[in-house]
């Protein structure tokens, strides 16, 4: 299992034309907590999806029908919207100080193009830098949208053990795993099959090795009356018409005695065929045992993968866990903060209101002044008129 690099942050966003941002934006730099605040309508989701979409979340979980929908709309459609195409960049800064850029955009024609510092790769390759950071696009693990805290604590054991399977990524072992299982089931049901005509066979062995020993001892009672009976035809004896009488049916005997040969010499073929079919058994069996204890092995080496991951997971949910933590310490300066701003925006509200009325107050001021210089330059013209008129009159009067 791939280690994780050491943990880092989101330094800076910079857009493109994405969504409402319109030409080139930067955003950042991000810190250890940053609140983003702002009036509906301001931006705030579609900076979420912005991070969302660099992160290769599909247009369809970003509010939109295709990826064309995520470039800014511009109002002058015939001319903006020819070959206009968007993009958003993540500089991510890692846990050494280095930093990464990912970079994903969008064509006019609806297209999407993946870069790494800069170079165009492939979605797997995009998607494998990602894994190692610790970031799972498929199981979104990087942002937790709004109703996500409850969605998780609403959910069943079955769902909850399928979340974590795929945040840790044991989801894409299941099929092997279930192969594996399948394959351990075959061998097993095998390995049983063999040793049920193990026992079959061993049985019948046993049969045979009694039917022969029944013929050897029924052969050995045949010589010792071969024996005697020559015992007595070289000692003649009183009971020399009893022999006789034995001599007449030696020949039948003699013919016993060879049918139990003939039936000796067949079990002997057959138990031979049976200690060759046996061997050939037990040679298919120790292949099923070694076949079986690799597909143990295997299962053993992914069950040791699996606890890494569940270990991760652990970690990772320790770590949401201090996050939250901090996060609900934050809380009150958070509130503070807020009700700050707050206060700072009813009083730029209010100043507003005031600079505004002063505004209309200057204004009628600058009226009542044009209206009151027009006044005296009327009253100036008929004074000068009325000095004229005197003035003239004097002179007559002289």
């Amino acid at each position: 299992m791939p280690a994780l690099i050491s943990p880092g942050k989101i330094l800076r966003l910079e857009l493109e034309n994405f969504k409402s941002y319109k030409g080139h934006q930067v955003i950042g730099p991000f810190y250890d907590f940053t609140a983003i605040i702002g009036p509906n309508g301001a931006g705030k989701s579609n900076l979420m999806d912005a991070i969302s979409f660099v992160l290769g979340v599909r247009s369809v979980q970003l509010r939109g029908a295709q990826l064309k929908d995520l470039i800014y709309a511009f109002d002058d459609k015939e001319k903006e919207q020819k070959g206009r195409r968007a993009f958003v960049r993540l500089v991510y800064q890692l846990g050494n100080g280095g930093e990464l850029q990912f970079t994903r955009s969008i064509s006019s024609s609806g297209g999407s193009e993946y870069r790494l510092d800069g170079k165009v790769v492939t979605w797997d390759e995009y998607n494998g830098k990602l894994k190692s950071l610790g970031i799972l696009v498929k199981a979104r693990n990087f942002l937790v949208f709004q109703g996500d805290v409850e969605s998780i604590a609403s959910k069943n054991p079955k769902e909850l053990t399928s979340l974590l399977e795929q945040i840790s990524g044991s989801d894409e072992l299941r099929k092997d795993f279930e192969d594996l299982e399948e394959q351990k089931a075959r061998a097993e049901e095998k390995s049983a099959l063999i040793y049920q005509k193990k026992r079959t066979i061993v049985m019948e062995r046993k049969q045979k090795k009694e039917q022969k020993e029944e013929a050897e001892k029924h052969l050995r009672m045949q010589n010792q009356l071969s024996l005697s009976q020559i015992a007595l035809t070289n000692n003649p004896s009183p009971y020399r018409g009893f022999r006789t009488n034995k001599a007449d049916n030696s020949e039948e005997k003699s013919l016993k005695k060879e049918h139990f040969l003939w039936q000796l010499l067949n079990v002997e073929k057959d138990v031979d065929k049976m200690k060759k079919d046996l061997e050939s058994e037990m040679k298919s069996r120790e292949d099923v045992l070694k076949e079986q204890e690799k597909y143990e092995r295997e299962e053993t080496s992914k069950r040791k993968e699996q606890a890494g991951y569940l270990k991760e997971i652990a970690l990772c949910e320790k770590k949401i866990t201090d996050k939250k933590t901090k996060l609900d310490r934050k809380q009150p300066e958070l509130l503070k903060l807020r009700e700050e701003a707050s206060r700072i925006n009813s009083k730029i509200k209010s100043k507003r209101k005031e600079l505004d009325r002063k505004r209309e107050e200057r204004r009628k001021h600058v009226l009542e002044i044009k209206d009151l210089e027009s006044q005296l330059q009327d009253t100036t013209e008929r004074l000068n008129d009325v000095y004229a008129k005197h003035k003239m009159g004097l002179e007559n009067f002289n």
